[in-house]
């Protein structure tokens, strides 16, 4: 006998999504709608925007490169961190390409 009980990993996970464009977009899974779907909410600048359905197989989407679309994270605070990763501006790092010298 098959069990009916869906099995919710999401619900209360922060998440970002990255959008086609290079920016990306972050919110809160907020609960399971049914079967596959999940009701979420997409962080505004001012507003709290309302919340928007979204299917598992969304979620698993990926570029053609392989990248995922979409991060899971257990608290804000590590979802900030990556944020904070993701904004960081690169810095070049200085590598010294200096030949060892052969003892004479």
């Amino acid at each position: 006998m098959m069990s009916n009980k869906i099995v919710d990993t999401l619900t209360g996970t922060y998440f970002t999504f990255d959008n086609p464009d290079g920016s990306y977009a972050s919110g809160q899974v907020v609960r399971l709608a049914a079967e596959g779907i999940y009701l979420v909410r997409f962080d505004g600048n001012e507003v709290t925007l309302p919340l928007e359905l979204v299917t598992v197989g969304e979620m698993l989407e990926t570029t053609e490169e392989e990248y995922k679309l979409w991060r899971f994270f257990d608290t804000i605070e590590e979802r900030d961190n990556w944020i904070e990763w993701l904004d960081a501006p690169s810095k070049p790092r200085v590598i010294s390409l200096v030949r060892p010298t052969k003892p004479d």
